[in-house]
């Protein structure tokens, strides 16, 4: 028993003594220097722009201020009569469009689309249909998010109605438009006097380099 007091008492006293004997070193000579980096930015676009969010088909454009993927639209077989008609997707399928500015100059930009008439094979009969794109959810692989670039939802016609664009100091960087990314969906309104046929048109889509 005393033999292990007397341990006891030795380990604290050392501690103890520890204690006491800590000391700061202080370097007696230190040295700083700075140094610079510098770097200059030019426009970008020589290589094809990733899809963000599976928007085919891709158009493998190449530019500073570039659509890289747009939506073509089926909407399969429609019986007259039914006036909601949603486009028809493939697996993985998303609707939109994604856009890629990398001109670095933050002078906005205005993607518009505009439809031809609906025609069927020989252009014999004319198809009096109504497309609608609704305001679609936008995403992007830009660092400045608090900048986006903005959707917007029309009825197309012969007349370039917007459909994505950003204003001054906007958008720059890659930006994609889901079209039903907000659980609307791209609708055909067909009237119920039209002819039974095969019917196709062609959407013209447009990026102009700077807002509208």
């Amino acid at each position: 028993m005393k033999k292990l007091n007397i341990g006891l008492l030795s380990v604290a006293l050392i501690l103890t003594g520890m204690e006491y004997t800590n000391v700061e070193v202080v370097a007696e000579n230190s040295d700083t220097q700075q140094s610079t980096t510098v770097v200059e930015i030019e426009p970008g676009g020589e290589e094809v722009n990733p899809i963000i969010d599976g928007i085919k088909p891709e158009t493998n454009h190449k530019g500073p201020l570039v659509i890289d993927a747009v939506s073509n639209f089926n909407f399969g077989k429609i019986k007259l009569g039914i006036s909601n008609n949603n486009a028809l997707l493939e697996n993985g399928e998303t609707l939109g469009v994604q856009v890629s500015d990398t001109r670095g100059t933050g002078g906005g930009w205005s993607l518009t689309a505009s439809i031809s008439d609906f025609s069927n094979a020989d252009s014999t009969k004319k198809l009096k249909a109504e497309l609608t794109i609704p305001v679609g959810k936008v995403k992007s692989n830009s660092s400045n998010l608090l900048n986006p670039a903005v959707a917007a939802g029309a009825t197309l016609n012969e007349s370039p109605s917007k459909i994505l664009y950003a204003q001054k100091d906007s958008g720059m960087g890659t930006w994609s438009n889901s079209f039903e990314g907000n659980s609307q969906k791209v609708n055909l309104v067909i009237p119920t006097d039209s002819y039974i046929d095969s019917y196709s048109a062609i959407i013209n889509w447009s990026l102009q380099d700077a807002p509208t």
